[in-house]
């Protein structure tokens, strides 16, 4: 019988090991999940909180400038927040243009500063997000577009939000009319947005989302997982569809491969192992059962008075202890318990404890669990805040009259638990960072003589165990190159004495003696005693091998272009000449037609050495500008003699136009020179045969702008935001006709800007193109100007 009643009891404990396994399962799945969409609802408040913020600044007042655009994205803590705003900008209608969506402001100054001035008005999801959102009253989301951010063509999404001043009766008694101001937006990283939802949300669960209600017939819009690499036969699934970002999202939650692996999923068979054990050794003491019942019977008689005597000691030992101590006979009855049991589970609404059952106490506990140390998690009460995690241990003895009584031995680690889990996400959240920005980080205590490194430092270093574990950062030393030892400890030794702020070093390291790779480390002494002296400093290191093998590459091409081909050219070019003077006295037609042809080939060959050198001096921030005040009308002159033949070779004609006054811009000559000639060209190479190639000069607010506009096959929509990149041709039938480096209009950007600047474009296909660049106006210029008056090239010559 007792064999049957084990058999039985394996069985049933088993199904409800399973079930618990499978409910636990499912608990741990659904944690996730409400944890990510309760993330996902915070990350949209922050959202329209941020826009919220900066349309009141722009209600309060238009004039908002740069620096209270970066107090204001600091004071939100715009990327620490981790929301996937990438930045914060002001766009309104220009007085010109009305039909412009043009960006006023934007914040911070990076990627910022390279979309001021874009014209929202080019991008049709753009516009229709903001006619719903001045609708509606709400922000409204293009969640996949297209923005020239600093000279690349990268994928972000658009938050916009209405500004408008509500209709208010002012102070003396009159009615200020409601007034449309503009949108606020925001530059949102999609990506990042979803992928920050929940710590294991890119290890246990697999997320994509679309913008769509049903099943879209569209790939998602976001997915944290590869197609390649999804669970294709997940066990829990949960598919939700929530309203966030004004718009329908539909989020599809399945567990992934290692979330399976993890679960439970064998705890049944391991408890029907254990219980067949269990039934096992029950037959085995049975056995041995009779044999032992004659010894036991002599030694409770002996040990009886010795019980009572120790009975005495246990009790006066619970009472006065500080741990909390329940008995329990076999069925769980409370027995007795001890002061520390009853300040850690009596409540107001509990008379006592004594009579009571002990899983109606402690709710969780299985009473059939052998011996043990576990925890304990209860749950949160009115009278707690929380839930209550406890260290129990169960320990099952016999009175004297053979009775089962357990006694549970409990310490509240409530609080322990909680900073334990806290260091812990903290901790994997720091390493899955650093891992994914490739940057190591040590932190030195010199009092100590100790080091922490993180993981991806040792991942770079390749240092899998450390020689002394206290101080795995010696270990670098080892590894660094003989010539470059002094850099990284002479750059330390500096900083700790005080003698720079940061210590900046590049060292050559290996793990075997070759292969050597370059690493940019860079340290700061955060903590000093008293004296001065320095306690501990941090600090990155980072991998830039690529970085010094790109650099050399770019300096060996460099000198290359600058040596090798620019002078010889410079010696093609003299001698093309010489050979062109004397030919002229000759008539040798196909001679001089030859040496024509090779003027021009060897012209155009010298102006992209030209520009190559200068874009390299740009981008290693060597060019030179030397800006001072100029006379505008004289520069337009200069420039329109040396185009006009140019002009005339193409077919066109060319006007120019600016306002009356002798007004005086802040430039340097030979740049605005190189920029207009680069744009008139271009104006005359893409204009029909028969138009007129127009310079004209409009006077702002501070500012001079100076717009060339021609008529001709116009720029490609498709091309418009590489526009300004190096060495980027649109691909047309007309442009395969023109000869070009691709570097004028990318060299111009870069000169306009360094000059103070802006500059732009709008083109309408087989029509006009215009393209545009500013100039800040000299201090000695009168501001005071007629928009209307302007004069034309032969009034500008005569006055020159």
């Amino acid at each position: 019988m007792v064999i049957g009643f084990c058999l039985t009891a394996s069985i049933l404990a088993t199904i409800a090991v399973k079930r618990i396994a499978d409910h636990k399962s499912e608990d741990n799945f659904s944690v996730i999940v409400e944890q990510a969409v309760t993330s996902l609802s915070r990350t949209a408040e922050i959202y329209e909180r941020t826009l919220g913020g900066l349309a009141g600044l722009f209600i309060a007042s238009q004039d908002i400038s740069f620096v209270e655009m970066d107090d204001y994205a600091r004071a939100i803590n715009i990327h620490g927040n981790q929301s996937g705003i990438n930045a914060i900008g002001f766009a309104s209608h220009g007085e010109a243009d009305p039909d412009s969506l043009i960006v006023r402001r934007i914040r911070p100054r990076t990627p910022g500063e390279s979309v001021i001035g874009t014209d929202f008005n080019l991008y049709p999801e753009i516009v229709k997000a903001a006619k719903t959102a001045r609708e509606t009253g709400t922000l409204a989301l293009v969640p996949d577009i297209k923005l020239p951010i600093n000279g690349e063509l990268l994928s972000k999404g658009i938050l916009l939000r209405p500004v408008t001043r509500i209709e208010r009766i002012t102070s003396d008694g009159s009615l200020r009319p409601a007034e449309f101001l503009g949108y606020v937006f925001a530059i949102l990283d999609m990506n990042r947005a979803f992928a920050t939802l929940s710590p294991a949300q890119n290890e246990l669960v697999e997320l994509r989302a679309w913008f769509a209600e049903g099943t879209p017939a569209t790939p998602p819009l976001f997915q944290n997982i590869p197609a390649a690499d999804a669970n294709q036969n997940p066990k829990f699934v949960r598919d939700m569809h929530v309203e966030s970002f004004g718009r329908p999202l539909r989020l599809l939650w399945t567990g992934s491969n290692k979330f399976d692996l993890i679960q439970p999923f064998r705890a049944p068979w391991v408890m029907l192992a254990l219980c067949l054990a269990l039934t096992a050794l029950i037959v085995t003491m049975l056995r041995f059962m009779n044999r032992r019942e004659r010894t036991i019977t002599r030694l409770v008689e002996e040990k009886s008075n010795e019980l009572v005597t120790r009975e005495t000691e246990r009790r006066s030992i619970i009472e006065n202890a500080m741990l909390a101590i329940v008995s329990t006979d076999a069925n769980g009855q409370i027995l007795q318990v001890n002061g520390a049991a009853q300040s850690l589970l009596l409540t107001p609404k509990t008379i006592g404890l004594e009579s009571r059952n002990i899983v109606e106490v402690l709710p969780g506990l299985d009473p059939s669990e052998p011996d043990s140390r576990f925890k304990l998690t209860l749950p949160a009460t009115e009278y707690s805040h929380g839930e209550t995690i406890l260290e129990v241990e169960k320990n099952t003895w016999l009175t004297s009259d053979g009775e089962i009584r357990v006694t549970l031995l409990m310490r509240d680690i409530t609080k322990r638990e909680r900073q334990a889990r806290q260091i812990a996400k903290m901790e994997e959240r720091w390493d899955l960072a650093l891992i994914g920005a490739q940057i190591g980080v040590f932190d030195i205590d010199f009092e100590k003589n100790t080091s922490v490194v993180s993981k991806m430092w040792r991942m770079m270093m390749n240092i899998t165990s450390s020689i002394d574990p206290a101080d795995p950062f010696k270990d670098l030393l080892d590894r660094i190159h003989p010539d470059d030892r002094e850099n990284l400890t002479k750059a330390h030794r500096a900083c700790i004495v005080g003698g720079c702020e940061r210590a900046e070093a590049r060292f050559r390291v290996s793990d075997s003696g070759s292969d050597w790779r370059w690493i940019q480390s860079d340290a700061i002494v955060v903590e000093w005693d008293e004296e001065g002296t320095a306690l501990r400093m941090i600090g990155t290191q980072v991998d830039i091998t690529d970085r010094i093998r790109v650099e050399r590459m770019k300096q060996d091409f460099v000198a290359t272009v600058s040596h090798e081909l620019r002078t010889p050219l410079t010696s093609i070019k003299g001698s093309l000449g010489l050979l062109e003077s004397q030919l002229a006295e000759a008539n040798l037609p196909v001679a001089k037609r030859l040496v024509d042809i090779a003027q021009s080939n060897s012209e155009r060959l010298y102006t992209l050495v030209n520009d190559i050198l200068d874009m390299e001096k740009m981008n290693a921030g060597q060019m030179q500008i030397d800006a001072k005040a100029e006379c505008l009308s004289k520069l337009l002159v200069l420039v329109s003699d040396q185009i006009a033949p140019y002009a005339a070779q193409c077919g066109v004609g060319l006007d120019v136009s600016i306002p009356k006054g002798n007004y005086r811009i802040w430039t340097d000559q030979k740049r605005i020179i190189q920029v207009l000639t680069n744009l008139l060209s271009n104006a005359c190479k893409f204009s029909d045969q028969g138009t007129r190639v127009r310079l004209s000069a409009q006077l702002l607010s501070g500012e001079v702008r100076i717009a060339v506009t021609n008529h001709g096959p116009g720029i490609p929509e498709e091309f418009h935001p590489r526009i300004f990149q190096p060495f980027a041709q649109a691909d047309t039938k007309a442009n395969k006709k023109k000869v070009g480096t691709g570097l004028g209009l990318n060299i111009s950007r870069h000169l306009v800007e360094s000059m103070g600047g802006t500059i732009g474009f709008k083109s309408i296909p087989d029509q006009k193109t215009i393209f545009w660049f500013t100039c800040p106006l000299a201090d000695d210029t009168d501001k005071n100007f007629d928009e209307t008056e302007t004069e034309n090239i032969d009034q500008l010559r005569a006055a020159s």
